[in-house]
């Protein structure tokens, strides 16, 4: 499976946050790619970090959503068809932007991937949809990576 972050819409005040955590994003990207079991071949993590792109009730604008591939759909305007490559799993997370605001870079960024790991749970609750995900392993991984690189994730 390949695990990708995205930190990509970022209000002008979360700028530097959103710079320190993409290389750090990278490398646990990179040591998350693996086989859970299940369905998923991938798996995409948006970090919001633009409060105007989150849902007025302060919830994450994407809640998990898995999207099966599905053979032959056809594009707009007539073109061949083309099969969907891949089975994906998506969700983000958002933070609380006034606590992110008062927070250094470093912080901030312990602050997040602890709020991503947070944010995994709903692999577990969603495991037998994906057929039999191993959300345990890919959670232990997630914090794996995380403290490899020198973050003991918070409980938040």
């Amino acid at each position: 499976m390949q695990v990708e972050f995205h930190a990509n819409v970022v209000d002008q005040g979360f700028l530097q946050v959103a710079d320190a955590l993409r290389p750090i994003l990278e490398t646990i990207s990179a040591e998350l790619e693996g086989n859970y079991g299940g369905m998923m071949e991938h798996l995409w993590i948006d970090i919001e970090l633009a409060e105007y792109s989150s849902k007025e009730d302060g919830s994450p604008r994407h809640p998990f959503r898995f999207q099966k591939r599905v053979s032959g759909q056809s594009p707009p305007f007539g073109l061949p068809k083309i099969p969907d490559s891949f089975n994906v799993g998506h969700f983000s997370v958002r933070p609380d932007f006034q606590s992110l605001a008062m927070m250094q870079d470093e912080e901030a960024v312990l602050y997040l991937l602890s709020l991503t790991y947070r944010g995994t749970g709903i692999l577990r609750t969603k495991s037998k949809r994906l057929g039999g995900f191993d959300a345990g392993l890919f959670r232990t991984s997630f914090r794996n990576a995380c403290r490899t690189i020198g973050y003991d994730l918070l409980e938040c």
